[in-house]
């Protein structure tokens, strides 16, 4: 433990050091973030107006479709991982060697690539949220114990979608390639996760799919909670299935890395 506290300081400055080399691409993947959820919230906002009523759909009118695609672009932002991308990258070209000579685990370096790239884009998303929130009207309903409830499950969110993307991952030591797995979970994720629409206004069938599964405790729990569509009693009880979800990535994470290590061998490009 001594040994990480000593050195992630390092890799931050290393990662932020690194995140402005490639700034141009940083504020291409930062806008991205903001591309979708506005593209979701002005189809719903037309669909509540094409809706019977013209006022709402399910209990969403546009100000609170507004609110909640809004706060997935902010949860969206706190989650965003991207290792089962580049983890084969790594392999391939033979990166992942000096990484794992290191005293500490490769993941604590893929961590403050993360962190840095979060918070160097803040930088630009603020002003951007902002815009969004003036122009659009959103309607928040949450009270302060709400909130307050609701700010550690974005955490909870954050950690537990990236440490099921790293697992992910990891099958990467073994094929080498896992950009079509990646595929595969953001696909899922923006289905099931709540991305292109709230999970209370999925088809049943959908929403016991998404039941049984870790994406909508990523982006739509967080969110909902924020916006005030949950009681406290819900928010605790969806922190309780996001601290199950993440012991469980840990434990996977646990016995499938000593099992990479062993498979691990370099390959050219």
């Amino acid at each position: 433990m001594s040994v990480l506290m000593s050195a992630m300081p390092a890799y931050l400055r290393m990662s932020l050091a690194t995140m402005f080399q490639y700034r141009g691409e940083i504020v291409l993947w930062a806008a991205w973030g903001v591309v979708y959820p506005l593209v979701a919230m002005a189809a719903w906002t037309d669909a509540v107006k094409a809706s019977p009523d013209g006022r709402e759909i399910q209990g969403f009118a546009p100000p609170d479709f507004a609110a909640y695609f809004l706060l997935t672009m902010v949860v969206g932002h706190a989650c965003a991982a991207w290792d089962v991308y580049e983890m084969g990258y790594l392999i391939r070209s033979g990166q992942m060697s000096p990484r794992l000579m290191r005293p500490i685990l490769p993941i604590w370096q893929s961590v403050a690539d993360n962190l840095a790239y979060k918070v160097l884009t803040l930088t630009l998303l603020i002003p951007i949220w902002g815009g969004v929130a003036w122009f659009t009207g959103p309607r928040f309903t949450s009270n302060a114990l709400q909130i307050g409830m609701a700010l550690p499950t974005v955490i909870l969110a954050g950690i537990l979608h990236y440490v099921w993307g790293y697992n992910l991952a990891l099958a990467a030591f073994w094929v080498t390639r896992t950009d079509a797995a990646g595929e595969v979970w953001w696909g899922v994720n923006l289905l099931l996760g709540g991305r292109l629409f709230p999970v209370e206004i999925m088809p049943p069938p959908l929403q016991w799919l998404a039941a049984t599964l870790p994406f909508k405790w990523i982006v739509w729990f967080p969110a909902s909670a924020l916006m005030g569509n949950l009681t406290p009693t819900e928010i605790f009880y969806g922190a309780l299935w996001q601290s199950g979800w993440l012991v469980a990535g840990a434990v996977i994470f646990q016995i499938v890395w000593p099992r990479a290590v062993k498979q691990y061998s370099a390959v050219g490009n």
